[in-house]
């Protein structure tokens, strides 16, 4: 099954935003309820009725400016948020047709604001105090605005040369432009927030004597997990997150015309879409799971499937085929569960007869990512996922607060944000204990 040429014909960002008249009446599609239900279903905490309503009387950039003060990524996740599965999964008008459009309203209101930078939040009076975040990924781009908003100060170390963690160097262009991306991420910098590209940061206790008054870690997952395959060591096998960087960086790796991807998460559905775009003629997509199973979002499933991509589920991988240094195939075999619900390939059992082969020029592996860097004095369990208490974001060194993948394993962009919220007020209320217990500032 050959892979439609549209698809091959560009990485650029596909969808469109609504135009005004058309967000309009969009919007007035909304039924107003009294007690939202959608409002309930945004981690950030957007006020979606009201960003709606607003958008419904013209009031665009009213709209964008609501929508801001709970989560600065307003364009970004008009974008790329599940909002099928948040707010809009509990949308009143579902049970009259289908319903309201959230998140292209909420891209509409992105869109709207490029033409002209949105107001900073009223000031607020300095507070003596320094705040170290740790990443510049959603997590720590949340607890950072929300720290300046209270006048804390901010320094953010960012080891790598962007901001924006997964979403300047783990999400293909075709989903996020990064040029958009880039400027709607700035509004951090803009609010006095001083970061440190290409910074490794010292260890937390340092940061401390250092004179910083907490310190907030949201580095999120930085270690790639691959099979242990035979073979791949061969330039032909990629690891999905460094191909996805390498394409966010502008560069276009030749993968060939037939592209193996290995896995069921929304990693290798934009691995998979990414091969196509990068003139692969046809893209075999191989997981454990059912489809039913996959953990990847639907809507990127669906997306996957339209475009010609073809799936094997329920397989498990066997070998990487080569000839001398060069991936010629891939071979699996299906698989059943031992226990029901176990989605582990130490659960999977192999089932006779089910033996596969696939032509294959590369091989990408998405099959998850786990924590790369660890902390002194801050407490862990065995994957090293951070453990922190959840009203707060607290770890178990006193004045280190977490949050975003790094403490939930691996969520959505707009939860890690909401968690570096979180973690700005558990850090705003240990600094005024800390004041009061001290006799004041």
């Amino acid at each position: 099954m050959a892979n439609t040429s549209a698809a091959q014909a560009s990485l650029e960002e596909t969808g469109r935003s609504y135009a005004p008249h058309e967000a309009v009446i969009e919007a007035s599609r909304c039924l107003m309820c009294d007690e939202p239900p959608c409002n309930t279903g945004c981690p950030a905490g957007v006020d979606v009725r009201r960003f709606v309503r607003k958008i419904r009387f013209g009031n665009h950039r009213g709209a964008t400016r609501l929508i801001r003060e709970a989560n600065i990524m307003v364009g970004i996740c008009g974008r790329v948020c599940p909002q099928e599965m948040l707010c809009m999964e509990h949308c009143t008008r579902t049970n009259l047709d289908t319903p309201i459009d959230i998140a292209g309203l909420q891209r509409f209101a992105g869109d709207v604001e490029l033409a002209s930078l949105a107001p900073l939040p009223d000031s607020v009076k300095d507070r003596p105090e320094r705040v170290a975040v740790i990443g510049a990924g959603p997590a720590g781009l949340g607890a950072a605005v929300e720290l300046r908003k209270r006048g804390v100060g901010v320094s953010i170390f960012e080891k790598s040369d962007v901001i924006g963690g997964v979403l300047t160097r783990g999400i293909p262009p075709f989903r996020l432009d990064q040029t958009f991306a880039a400027e709607e991420l700035d509004y951090v910098q803009r609010l006095g927030a001083e970061v440190q590209l290409k910074q490794i940061a010292p260890e937390p206790a340092e940061l401390l004597g250092k004179g910083f008054s907490a310190v907030f870690i949201g580095i999120g997952l930085g270690r790639p997990y691959t099979i242990g395959l035979e073979g791949e060591d061969l330039p032909q096998v990629y690891v999905a997150s460094d191909l996805l960087i390498a394409i966010a960086r502008g560069e276009r790796p030749d993968l060939g015309s037939r592209v193996v991807v290995i896995g069921g998460g929304n990693v290798a559905m934009d691995a998979a879409m990414a091969a196509l775009r990068l003139g692969a003629e046809r893209v075999d997509l191989c997981c454990l799971e059912s489809y039913e199973e996959m953990p990847a979002f639907r809507s990127e499933i669906e997306e996957v499937q339209s475009e010609g991509i073809v799936f094997h589920t329920r397989t498990r991988p066997v070998r990487i085929v080569a000839e001398g240094n060069k991936v010629v195939g891939y071979e699996g075999v299906g698989i059943s569960w031992k226990e029901p619900g176990l989605l582990t390939p130490s659960n999977a059992v192999d089932v006779p007869g089910t033996e596969f082969g696939l032509a294959a020029d590369s091989i990408i592996e998405a099959i998850g990512t786990g924590v790369l860097d660890r902390f002194e004095g801050v407490e862990t369990d065995e994957r090293g996922i951070v453990r922190t208490e959840p009203e707060t974001m607290a770890t178990t060194f006193s004045g280190v607060f977490a949050g975003g993948d790094v403490v939930s394993g691996g969520a959505t962009a707009v939860r890690a944000y909401a968690e570096g919220k979180r973690a700005a007020e558990g850090i705003i209320a240990f600094l005024d204990s800390r004041d009061t217990e001290g006799g004041g500032r």
